[in-house]
This record gives structure tokens, sequence and C-alpha cells, in this order.
């Protein structure tokens, strides 16, 4: 594994199977996501105790960060969104490439 600048961040570099791969770091990830939730129009809202959610035509949403994956989390309900009640939508590989999260996001707000 080997550490190197991208876009001026940091992020791991995991060779598999002889091919390099970029391995971003979580908070890279959601950087990223919410900076694309925010630039679709999506309203970051402080629900308690769910902490920071988004918006956008009714849905909330949540990025979750675990140790080997992270997965976006929705919810149509306020109340099951204040009360940390989400549905997964798919869970996500860190191997990802920020184009790649661009598109998930897209369609995962657009569905």
């Amino acid at each position: 594994m080997l550490l190197a600048g991208r876009n001026g961040r940091w992020c791991k570099i995991v060779l598999l199977f002889g091919k390099r791969v970029w391995k971003m770091d979580k908070a890279e990830i959601r950087a990223i996501v919410e900076n694309r939730f925010s630039e679709l129009g999506a309203e970051k809202v402080e629900l308690y105790p769910s902490g920071d959610c988004w918006t956008f035509h009714g849905a909330f949403f949540k990025v979750t960060i675990l140790q080997d994956f992270w997965v976006l989390e929705w919810t149509d309900n306020r109340s099951y969104a204040s009360n940390y009640c989400f549905e997964d939508v798919d869970p996500m590989p860190y191997n990802i490439s920020e184009r790649e999260i661009i598109q998930y996001v897209d369609g995962v707000l657009q569905r």
C-alpha cells in the first residue's frame, strides 16, 4: 500500500492483482457525497438524535461511514429520519472514483 496525492488530498493506493486502485478515506467519501447533495439542491438539516441529514424532494438522506464500506441511507418520513430509522440504499466500497460516487448519488437522488 502506498500513499499518493490526488486533487490536493492524500489517498491510499492499493495494489490489487498488479493494478493500482485508489482507495479514498472516510472523510473524503463523505465530503464528495455531501458536496454533490448540495450541488443538486438538497438541503442540509440537523435532526436530533440523527445528526446531519439531507432533504431532497421530501426524502431524507444520510451518509453512513462504516469500517469496510459506506452507505447512503434514506427515508421519506421525517419522524423516522429524526429517530435514525433509515433504509440502506446500497453498500459501496472505498475503492471507487470521485466520478463514480457522483454518478451514484445522481442516480439515487433521481429515483
